[in-house]
């Protein structure tokens, strides 16, 4: 029996929306085992985030999930001050759109990328490593975080985001 969805399921959809991919493939820019991945896909599917019979998202379903239910799901409070990767509104698409005081990241003090935020939990732990590993797949789980906060004007910016990246009509 299949658990239930949970927050690294999200992370492989949209890196299944970004582009198609071995279990391998995907483990590898993940930082993980392919069977965590395997198992993800199938608890995506049964959720009916991925189309029928194929290894791609319902692009639609998805975009619904993300925009309605991630913020229920898996909430992103903002914690204390830290170093890491930008995220959220703070990192790309949203940043050249978005005029924000605050900076939001993922803490990660020794990667190259680091910079002063207040810190949220990603996802999951090795979220930092996508700038570098898979760049489209952090550009949608940043967006993604921006419709994890509680801000309803950004939320809406950043569902018309996600609606352009997932090539879906919001």
């Amino acid at each position: 029996m299949l658990q239930r969805t949970g927050p690294f399921d999200v992370v492989v959809a949209l890196r299944l929306a970004a582009e198609a991919g071995t279990f391998a493939q995907i483990a590898e820019e993940l930082a993980v085992v392919p069977s965590q991945v395997q198992l993800a896909v199938r608890r995506l599917a049964a959720a009916n985030l991925l189309r029928p019979g194929a290894r791609s998202t319902n692009a639609r379903a998805l975009h619904e999930f993300l925009s309605h239910g991630v913020r229920f799901a898996f909430p992103a409070p903002k914690g204390q001050l830290a170093n890491g990767v930008p995220t959220a509104y703070s990192a790309p698409p949203l940043s050249a759109e978005v005029d924000a005081l605050d900076v939001l990241v993922w803490p990660a003090p020794l990667h190259p990328a680091a910079v002063q935020g207040f810190s949220i939990a990603p996802l999951y732990r090795a979220a930092h490593t996508l700038i570098d590993r898979s760049p489209r797949t952090y550009q949608l789980l940043a967006v993604t975080d921006t419709l994890r906060l509680g801000d309803a004007s950004m939320r809406l910016l950043a569902t018309e985001r996600m609606a352009q990246l997932l090539r879906v009509r919001a």
